[in-house]
């Protein structure tokens, strides 16, 4: 399927993630962190960006916005990916590129994704146990976030700063939507199935003895959570493709 274009989207929520090469730390110094963390909000104000929500991990960003001009966030994650690369080839003493391709882009479409997608973001460092709660974490704008939810309704809070009425295009079938769960990059995407995987022999009582059975139900309940290749999740639990397509076939 082809992509589509940005300028074509009927939405002006963007979720974006920005990795450094060949999944290099480019941001496991602190003072990385900082310095990315200041662009990010410096040159949100000069492209007229909205950040909701942001979280700088050691080796990428998950950046929330809002924008009523999609040309405007291409120029506004440009500018900073560029800033923030040479700094970062100065302190280092290096040149060359810093940031893996261009940025990853995901469109927003439903209230519900938008809450999800703000959940996802804030709790990054929660599940690469680097905190135990979101508000510990500073790299992250989650304390802005949380002191501006007066009214204990996130949308409505998003809603009244922006200043803008906001309609959601309609989708044929929001779970679709709602199951790629925000994952960009592999190392977010193994946490999260392992956490489900912690989640679901909780539930069901399991120990390291499980039967095929239980494997088997345990493969779909993780299919059916999250967008994940039979090749990941087979090597994820240490099972062969064909017994991870024998079992989902079933």
């Amino acid at each position: 399927m082809p992509r589509i274009a940005r300028n074509q989207m009927q939405t002006t929520f963007f979720h974006n993630m920005t990795q450094g090469i060949n999944k290099e730390y480019i941001f496991e110094e602190n003072r990385c962190k900082k310095k990315y963390m200041e662009l990010l909000q410096k040159e949100a104000n000069e492209f007229d960006i909205k950040l909701i929500a942001f979280t700088i991990m050691d080796n990428h960003a998950h950046i929330l916005l809002y924008t009523e001009d999609i040309n405007n966030m291409s120029l506004f994650m440009k500018k900073i990916n560029e800033k923030f690369a040479m700094y970062y080839n100065y302190i280092n003493e290096r040149v060359g590129i810093v940031f893996r391709n261009r940025y990853k882009s995901q469109p927003i479409l439903t209230e519900k994704q938008l809450l999800n997608c703000i959940r996802y973001i804030f709790n990054n460092p929660v599940r690469a146990k680097m905190v135990l709660n979101p508000e510990e974490y500073v790299y992250s704008n989650f304390q802005d976030f949380k002191k501006k939810d007066e009214s204990n309704n996130i949308l409505d809070e998003i809603y009244k700063n922006i200043n803008h009425s906001i309609e959601f295009p309609k989708v044929d079938n929001e779970n679709v939507i709602l199951k790629s769960s925000f994952l960009d990059t592999s190392e977010d995407k193994e946490v999260f199935i392992k956490e489900l995987i912690s989640k679901y022999e909780k539930e069901h009582n399991l120990t390291m003895c499980r039967n095929r059975k239980d494997m088997e139900s345990m493969v779909k309940y993780i299919k059916k959570e999250v967008n994940v290749s039979n090749i990941v999740l087979a090597d994820i639990l240490q099972l062969s493709k064909s017994t991870i397509a024998q079992y989902l076939r079933r």
